[in-house]
């Protein structure tokens, strides 16, 4: 999906969560109008933690513009999981389910421009519309995918295949998430990733 630039209003963030919700499950618009219904829109600095270390989550979100860094520590070190580009859904439905605090951190890295929605209101809505049960239940089964291909694939790969399936999967987005975050996620050196780069650049020039 293309990248949207300008500033989101709540209308025009509906409109792009219905279009996302409508390229995913067949539904009605009564029932989309239902889901949006639910939906408020909130707005985050660059470099704002959204979701907090040991916070229970409460809410979902569905992100209209910006890039979100989802990541936790471990042994003093900070581990980047993956990134949350727009036309994304984010929120630490582990940490819902069970009811405890958890250890991921949602932070922005760009403004970022969101939709939220109580997990309890949508819930509400399963419990008693089936067909809005049915598309929520599609909508995690792909963005589950999508977050499999994109965390697990990269295991075991050379640095340079990794960076060429990290570009095939997060597209136009790459060039807005900033390098030390790449190498990061990866897990090679930033001196690496320059080295791929480069080496790409004068392919390009080249062909």
């Amino acid at each position: 999906m293309a990248t949207r630039t300008q500033k989101p209003t709540a209308k025009s963030s509906k409109d792009y969560l219905a279009e996302v919700i409508r390229g995913i499950t067949d539904i009605s618009e009564e029932n989309i109008k239902k889901i949006l219904d639910a939906f408020e829109l909130v707005e985050y600095d660059k470099n704002t933690q959204i979701i907090k270390e040991g916070e229970i989550t409460s809410y979902v979100y569905f992100v209209t513009k910006g890039i979100v860094k989802i990541y936790y520590h471990s042994s003093g070190k900070e581990l980047i999981d993956w990134f949350a580009e727009e036309g994304t859904f984010i929120g630490n439905l582990y940490s819902h389910i069970m009811q405890k605090p958890g250890f991921d951190i949602y932070e922005s890295i760009e403004d970022v421009s969101m939709l939220r929605a109580k997990y309890d209101k949508l819930e509400t809505l399963f419990k008693h519309n089936h067909e809005i049960e049915s598309a929520a239940r599609k909508v995690i089964e792909q963005y589950y995918v999508k977050y499999v291909e994109r965390v697990h694939h990269l295991k075991g790969l050379p640095a340079d295949e990794k960076y060429h399936l990290f570009q095939k999967h997060y597209g136009d987005f790459v060039h807005r998430i900033p390098l030390k975050y790449v190498a990061d996620y990866l897990g090679i050196t930033s001196e690496t990733l320059s080295r791929i780069r480069a080496k790409e650049n004068k392919k390009k020039r080249i062909n």
